[in-house]
């Protein structure tokens, strides 16, 4: 059981018996439709829409379940801003713009029942 512990927590015993802890850096999960932009809490795409001559913009949807518009748009950009993104616009609770090397992305909330939609079109 220590052991387990031990490697959920990053920490150890050395040779002495002293505990040591590991520096334990998580990379961010992206989505699948947009690999170079995090995914939140590896939630699953339930629309996608693929880049069009007409709609240069990729979109996808996502509903997060039984959650909170404020909740999922302050830590969804929590996430970005950890992975380098800057947030050019913003409409609290509502949307926001974020920026990365030469990637934007629109990212928009709307209560949906008791879940969130969350939706992302991006290039």
């Amino acid at each position: 059981m220590k052991n387990i512990f031990s490697r959920l927590t990053g920490s150890k015993n050395n040779s002495q018996g002293q505990s040591t802890t590991n520096n334990v850096v998580s990379s961010p999960s992206y989505t699948e439709e947009f690999p170079y932009l995090p995914s939140y809490h590896w939630v699953q795409a339930n629309e996608y829409f693929p880049a069009t001559a007409d709609e240069p913009l990729v979109k996808a949807k996502y509903i997060i379940h039984n959650s909170k518009d404020a909740v999922v748009f302050d830590a969804y950009k929590a996430i970005l801003e950890k992975d380098g993104w800057t947030i050019t616009e913003e409409t609290p609770v509502i949307n926001f713009v974020a920026q990365k090397d030469n990637h934007i992305a629109t990212i928009s909330f709307s209560i949906f029942g008791d879940d969130v939609l969350m939706t992302v079109l991006s290039k």
